[in-house]
């Protein structure tokens, strides 16, 4: 386009898209939408009242009339459908306003039940459309899980020295196994050590890699600068973004270097602050599915998300979930055998010592 010019319309266009869409959308198109000021970024989710429930149950009949194929829903069919928007949601007290996956939903359960001849969609149709109305990256996710199995990328038993299973979003929603090896070699330079990841790492994993090095050295008193210490994601071939690996990071890292195995039947997701606490993630309730899908037992995930999480009823007798606040409490679950002890011993010793160097008294147990 060289030139433009003025049309006379009587018509308002209003389109809708995600953010990636906006980069490949002619810079002369978007320059006259956001001229005037009418670009909106859309809610994706609502709070949790009795109002806002109401308004997915006018929902759900107008998808039904929509049809006009398929049967009404029973009352407990409605609920379990609300329950599905605030698994969608990720997080505490919301509801999904993704409305177009949770009307695909609605109108898959409706099939089900006229396929049935059944006179109304019960909760049964409602789980078993479910398992079919599979978003494109949950299906992605099923069939990474499959291979992975397959050719032994992971281990979901027995233990292991800097191997530990961290736990991934594909997508909104769909979990995913992420396998992270750490091993620590000898520094070849003089100066001090480094810390190498290989993968293709976004901005804020990369940082997240650069400040396990400064915690390690807190919370273990391990001193990383004769090392070199090799991180590698495997087979995270669309990229690692964001911190919510550092926690498993930082368990590989200190495996690796103080030579205490992993247990390969748990997995991790967590954020680490800058003083070692463990901080909230999202995604957790569809990463603890699928660490169930892989055969994980235990789950840790930041004790903070723990309302977060809403299983579907086949995962909660398949994996149990440990709550965790600092990098003491994942060590403590995640590392079995020798050295164990001495190493988180060593460590409540070091964060127990306040700058002044005065000792505090002894933290009372957390029970969860």
């Amino acid at each position: 386009m060289v030139r433009s010019q003025e049309v006379p319309c009587d018509f308002v266009l209003v389109a809708s898209g995600n953010l990636q869409v906006l980069e490949g959308m002619h810079i002369a198109l978007r320059s006259r939408i956001r001229g005037y000021g009418y670009e909106v970024f859309m809610k994706d989710s609502m709070q949790d009242t009795p109002e806002n429930r109401d308004k997915l149950v006018q929902f759900i009949a107008q998808e039904v009339k929509k049809d006009g194929r398929i049967p009404h829903f029973s009352r407990e069919a409605v609920a379990e459908i609300i329950r599905e928007a605030q698994r969608r949601a990720g997080k505490k007290d919301t509801l999904t306003l993704k409305l177009r996956d949770l009307g695909g939903l609605v109108r898959a359960a409706g099939d089900i039940a006229k396929g049935e001849g059944a006179d109304s969609v019960t909760v049964a149709h409602v789980i078993s459309a479910k398992k079919l109305a599979r978003t494109l990256e949950q299906q992605i996710a099923d069939r990474y899980i499959v291979q992975r199995k397959k050719y032994s990328v992971f281990k979901s038993e027995g233990c292991e020295v800097g191997r530990v299973n961290g736990l991934a979003i594909i997508g909104d929603r769909s979990g995913i196994l992420l396998p992270i090896a750490a091993e620590a070699a000898p520094a070849q330079s003089k100066d001090e050590g480094k810390i190498i990841a290989t993968g293709k790492l976004g901005e804020i994993a990369k940082e997240a890699v650069q400040n396990v090095s400064a915690l390690i050295k807190k919370n273990t008193g391990t001193d990383i600068s004769n090392h070199d210490i090799h991180i590698q994601f495997l087979q995270a071939y669309d990229g690692v973004e964001g911190d919510s690996a550092s926690v498993s990071i930082a368990t590989a890292v200190v495996s690796a270097l103080e030579n205490v195995p992993v247990d390969q039947s748990v997995a991790l997701t967590g954020s680490l602050s800058v003083r070692g606490d463990v901080m909230p993630v999202g995604g957790v309730t569809g990463k603890i599915e699928a660490a169930a899908e892989a055969g994980m037992k235990k789950v840790l995930i930041p004790a903070s998300n723990m309302d977060d999480v809403l299983l579907e009823e086949r995962y909660k007798n398949k994996v149990e979930v440990i709550p965790v606040e600092n990098m003491s409490d994942v060590l403590e679950h995640a590392l079995l055998g020798n050295g164990k002890e001495g190493l988180i011993e060593k460590m409540k010793k070091i964060t127990d010592i306040v700058p002044t160097g005065i000792l505090q008294k002894p933290h009372k147990p957390v029970t969860h």
